[in-house]
């Protein structure tokens, strides 16, 4: 079993003490998406917005998102906007990614409807796009990595937050990553 590398509570380390699996992949993805920020990517609110065909309570939310730091944004935003995950660009989905796989790893999906749009986002075609980008250039590979051990831990432990894709998803990303 993993061990504690910190606790954020208070901040010291506690090398001794057992992490479970999840806490040892939130960290993980924590890690790997440690610098990443919107980029001038579209913001959930601005995403929602289009889903609306324009809302001005979301328009007026965008201009005050969070743009540098996924581990700031609210997480009660995401769970009621899961339809606007498929409007994010390339740039805003890396940037929400982590967020959404973090929630669903602590918090689950009671509606699966947040995690089926995440795996819906996660398509990646046979020549490696994603979102009008080159997945192994939007992600990089501590990022890459992070997301096929969130799909493994789902695919085998959380059937909750799989409506079918997971499974598909990770199949695909671990081949155009070669790393299947």
């Amino acid at each position: 079993m993993p061990l504690r590398q910190d606790r954020p509570d208070d901040g010291k380390l506690y090398s001794n003490v057992p992490m479970t699996q999840v806490e040892w992949l939130v960290h993980y993805i924590a890690k790997a998406f440690a610098d990443v920020s919107l980029d001038g990517g579209i913001d959930i609110h601005a995403a929602q917005s289009m889903d609306d065909y324009g809302n001005p309570e979301e328009d007026r939310l965008s201009r005050t998102a969070e743009r540098k730091d996924w581990r700031r944004v609210p997480i009660a935003i995401l769970q009621p906007r899961f339809w606007a995950i498929t409007f994010l660009d390339a740039k805003g989905f890396r940037f929400y990614a982590p967020a959404i796989m973090t929630e669903l790893l602590k918090h689950g999906d009671a509606t699966n409807n947040l995690s089926a749009w995440f795996l819906h986002g996660l398509e990646v075609t046979p020549s490696g796009i994603m979102k009008d980008a080159p997945f192994d250039e939007l992600f990089n590979s501590a990022q890459r990595a992070a997301i096929i051990r969130y799909l493994k831990h789902v695919v085998h432990n959380v059937p909750s937050l799989d409506n079918g894709d997971a499974e598909k998803r990770l199949r695909d990303i671990q081949t155009c990553t070669g790393t299947g």
